[in-house]
Parts: C-alpha cells; sequence; structure tokens
C-alpha cells in the first residue's frame, strides 16, 4: 500500500465533497449583498454601454421588420391594416393608452398617505383616556379574577 492519498479523497480514503462545497459557495451572497446566481443571470446588465447596445439591437430589429413587412402580401378586411407598419403603430399606440391609463387609475384607487394614521402615534380609533388607565400592565380587569 501506499501513503499517499488519491485525489478526491481524504487521508482515511473517504471521499471528498468539493462539488457540494461548490453549490454551497454558489448559494452564498457576498460581501456586497449580491447573490452569485444573480451575477451569473443579471451580470451582463452590468457591462458598459448596454444602454446603448440595447437600444440599436432594438432600432435594427424594428427596421427589419418593417422591411420584411413590405414583402408580405396582406388581405385584410379593414383597408388601412394593409399599410406598411400598421401593426407596429397599432401596438405602440395601444402600449401607450395602457401605460398612461394607469395614471388615472393609481389616482382613483390609491389611498392617502396618512390612511392607516400616523406610524409613531397611537391608532386613531382608540381612546388615549383609556390607554392610559391600564398603565401598561396589559390587564383587561383589575381585582379577582
Amino acid at each position: 500500500m501506499t501513503d499517499q492519498t488519491p485525489p478526491g479523497r481524504d487521508t482515511s480514503g473517504r471521499f471528498v465533497r468539493q462539488a457540494a462545497e461548490k453549490v454551497n459557495a454558489m448559494s452564498r451572497t457576498t460581501e456586497e449583498g449580491v447573490h452569485p446566481m444573480a451575477k451569473v443571470l443579471f451580470g451582463w446588465t452590468e457591462t458598459k454601454n448596454i444602454g446603448a447596445i440595447l437600444f440599436w439591437v432594438m432600432a435594427g430589429l424594428s427596421l427589419a421588420l418593417v422591411a420584411a413587412d413590405l414583402l408580405i402580401v396582406r388581405h385584410e378586411k379593414i383597408a388601412f391594416a394593409n399599410s406598411v407598419g400598421f401593426y407596429g403603430i397599432w401596438g405602440f399606440l395601444a402600449f401607450s393608452f395602457v401605460v398612461l391609463m394607469g395614471w388615472p387609475l393609481g389616482k382613483l384607487l390609491r389611498r392617502d398617505e396618512n390612511y392607516y394614521g400616523d406610524a409613531g402615534g397611537p391608532p386613531a380609533d382608540i381612546d388615549p383616556d383609556i390607554a392610559e388607565g391600564q398603565g401598561g400592565t396589559g390587564t383587561k380587569s383589575e381585582g379577582g379574577a
């Protein structure tokens, strides 16, 4: 027998859990507070000029789709739906309408800032005299039970 341990085993001959340690290291957040899987999935968003790159990629894709629209023969029942770029313009206007309707809908459904009362004070529906009378003991009745 040799005194050398094979790779992947400890001195007693058992397998070392290197793969499990790597997986465990991938599940811990770094000192920056960023999960390693977030860096894997979204690390590309930190590259230089990514906003400009995305803009030009989307602009090129849009131009390619409008150019392809020139080659497609349409047989629509409504005449103006046959025009070039109709569906792109229609989609943009519909999306803009939905986004802009969020503002009046938010005004209609949003509650006031102090709807639940002040954050530091007692609730508005409790009588302050009753709260002082309890003395902070938390008991509901005085005397023998």
